[in-house]
């Protein structure tokens, strides 16, 4: 039955009721508007010099995360003793770009974040990095959290041991892979690992990464979605050797015992091995297009008999 004036309901009454309407878009309006209406004196405007350029942000932005230098120049006793221009503004001589990227992390930062967002270029990222550490924010901000992690799939002669920290082949010469049991989508995760392996001049255990969603096989490396290092200097993208020699300044110098960090950036598309022997970090781009989409998971192919790969979780 079509609706006239006489029968229209409350219900309908409700839903055009143009004060309920306006009460209801004062709200939004307020809510909106509300971030923008702090009060100086409940959260003062802090003047900065960078390296000679001037900006101005609000105290609670520096003081996002503890116990950083931008944290404490904003507290007693600190605040008196912190070096200051003439006109008052505090003072820190750093390339005044790279402390705005910071300092935009600041403004968006939440307690759900766990890292920051990177630039893609290399060099500027180790530049973001030196900044913050001599900030004294923690590198997990930058370099990545440390995952719990364990193997939990295998194809071919491998033996899980150490309720699935170790990966141990078992059988001959021949390819043998092992799966991590999480999946990653998001984030900057580091996944620590112990290297071990029987020829010292037959290095040819593969560390990287492959698509959750790819079989499992034995020479697990040349899937198209594998993407890692092995031995004799080869870096494989897309389950194939880079044409390029020494990709990336690779160099297989991977040494029995070696302590190595698999570090899986999704946010950039990037993976890299960084060796604490040697200091040395290698990276690769991925196309999460074309080659390994999201989520990724945790790829180790063991060769040699007795090589073996160990996790080694945080406390």
């Amino acid at each position: 039955m079509e609706k006239t004036p006489d029968t229209i309901d409350q219900k309908d009454m409700d839903v055009i009721n143009p004060t309920r309407v306006s009460s209801a878009s004062s709200k939004i309006k307020s809510k909106a508007m509300s971030r923008f209406c702090t009060s100086i004196d409940d959260d003062p405007l802090v003047l900065l010099n960078i390296g000679g350029t001037h900006m101005t942000t609000r105290r609670s932005t520096l003081m996002r995360i503890p116990n950083t230098v931008l944290a404490l120049a904003c507290t007693t006793p600190w605040s008196e003793s912190m070096t200051r221009d003439g006109d008052g503004r505090l003072f820190f001589d750093f390339d005044p770009n790279l402390f705005q990227y910071l300092l935009n992390q600041l403004r968006d930062w939440s307690s759900s974040h766990k890292v920051f967002d990177l630039p893609k270029d290399r060099f500027e990222r180790e530049r973001l990095r030196s900044l913050c550490i001599k900030l004294n924010f923690d590198s997990s901000f930058i370099d990545g959290i440390y995952r719990h992690e364990k193997f939990s799939k295998i194809c071919g002669h491998v033996i899980l041991d150490d309720k699935g920290l170790l990966a141990r082949h078992a059988g001959t010469y021949r390819y043998a892979e092992c799966r991590g049991m999480n999946v990653y989508s998001s984030g900057i995760n580091r996944i620590a690992l112990t290297l071990k392996h029987q020829a010292m001049d037959k290095y040819n255990t593969f560390i990287g990464i492959v698509w959750s969603g790819s079989p499992m096989q034995e020479s697990s490396f040349e899937l198209p979605t594998a993407y890692g290092w092995t031995g004799q200097k080869q870096v494989y993208l897309k389950g194939i050797p880079s044409a390029i020699q020494c990709y990336g300044g690779y160099d297989s110098d991977m040494c029995t015992n070696d302590k190595v960090d698999l570090i899986l950036n999704c946010q950039l598309g990037l993976i890299s091995l960084f060796n604490h022997r040697t200091r040395k970090n290698y990276e690769i781009e991925v196309d999460i297009i074309e080659g390994c989409p999201l989520p990724w998971q945790l790829h180790i192919n063991l060769y040699g008999p007795d090589d073996r790969v160990k996790i080694s979780n945080p406390p």
